[in-house]
């Protein structure tokens, strides 16, 4: 079975010196007051719509409440307010994704990647995505980038187990389906 852990909470650094509007809003966020949050957010963006923090965290509040494509709205402007920021990338790739956007998901991570190279789970939601299409042999290259970045990385090792098993290479699906185990002793993924 495909793990398709998303990793939709990760976030950079926040920007220096967010004013305490935001930093309010992201403590009672970051405390699962996500009402809270949300009322504080649009106060932000009422003053300045294209507040990036403030739409990219609004964002995933839309994600999480399933809202998808206010989710892809608020995260497509704090792209275009912030293109620099990797995060906003990766988390507009999470959405697409789940909306079967296939491209534009691709699209997004590879944005994110541009930005920040070193990022294993943009590199991983890549080879999701080629999962989801049946293009198990550049999922395959998508999970060896994300490993390569990161070998502790056990929802990659587990995917690529799935990519080499869906190639029919059952021995190195095996292997690394032991390594996601030597990661990750409790990783039910691993097991199956």
């Amino acid at each position: 079975r495909r793990s398709l852990r998303a990793h939709p909470w990760v976030r950079g650094p926040h920007p220096p010196a967010l004013p305490p509007l935001i930093q309010e809003a992201v403590a009672h966020h970051r405390a699962g007051r996500l009402a809270e949050a949300e009322a504080l957010y649009h106060q932000v963006l009422a003053r300045d719509p294209t507040h990036p923090e403030a739409n990219h965290l609004l964002g995933l509040i839309a994600y999480r409440a399933g809202r998808l494509d206010r989710a892809v709205e608020l995260l497509s402007q704090a792209t275009q307010s912030d293109p620099t920021h990797p995060t906003y990338w990766f988390n507009l790739g999470v959405v697409l994704h789940k909306q079967a956007k296939w491209g534009d998901a691709v699209s997004a991570y590879r944005r994110a990647l541009l930005k920040n190279p070193a990022y294993p789970e943009a590199h991983s939601n890549i080879g999701n995505v080629f999962m989801d299409q049946g293009r198990p042999a550049e999922a395959e290259a998508s999970y060896r980038e994300a490993l390569r970045i990161r070998p502790e990385y056990v929802e990659a090792q587990n995917n690529l187990g799935v990519a080499l098993k869906e190639q029919g290479r059952l021995t190195e699906a095996e292997d690394a389906y032991r390594r996601a185990l030597a990661i990750s002793p409790c990783h039910v993924e691993a097991h199956g």
